[in-house]
């Protein structure tokens, strides 16, 4: 346990201030859920992770659809790949720009994307994961030619799928 040698004191409604440098270190922004549990004699606040509940079904959605493409499927979380065809890219960090793509909600397309600062040079095509007006992944499609629709298709229904489970 890093101990940070910040105390703060519990208001008259038994609540607390995160102080901004842990949440900016933990990437918690205004908002975001905190899972509180007891661990023996202490009290640990979390950052919520809706997509590790649906990681086992994402998993088998890759598996299922991978068949029907010769590209690469992943689905990500906010900051790394949970699923990838192949098993092949798991638990990497995904690149910056798929972050933004993710933190702003828009569709991203181009050649070249890292992970854990590993370049790959394929066409990609990502979309982001929606659910209670959260954006909280993205399923990205990866091909040595550029992405085509049946891909671009795929994906799309893969993150319909994943964003049904959670709702």
């Amino acid at each position: 346990m890093k101990n940070t040698g910040i105390i703060r004191k519990i208001d008259e409604l038994g609540r607390i201030v995160i102080p901004k440098e842990i949440r900016k270190n933990l990437n918690i922004r205004n908002g975001e859920d905190i899972q509180i549990y007891i661990d023996e004699d202490k009290i640990v606040l979390k950052k919520h992770q809706k997509m590790l509940s649906i990681k086992e079904n994402a998993k088998k959605y890759i598996d299922s659809f991978s068949k029907l493409t010769t590209s690469k499927l992943l689905v990500t979380d906010k900051e790394k790949v949970i699923a990838s065809s192949g098993n092949t890219i798991i638990d990497a960090k995904i690149d910056s720009n798929v972050v933004s793509l993710i933190s702003d909600r828009k569709v991203g397309i181009g050649r070249g994307i890292s992970f854990e600062n590993n370049k790959v040079d394929s066409y990609y095509y990502a979309v982001p994961i929606i659910v209670d007006a959260d954006s909280i992944g993205s399923v990205i499609v990866l091909s040595d030619l550029e992405v085509n629709e049946q891909d671009k298709l795929l994906i799309s229904v893969i993150k319909i799928l994943l964003e049904s489970l959670i709702y």
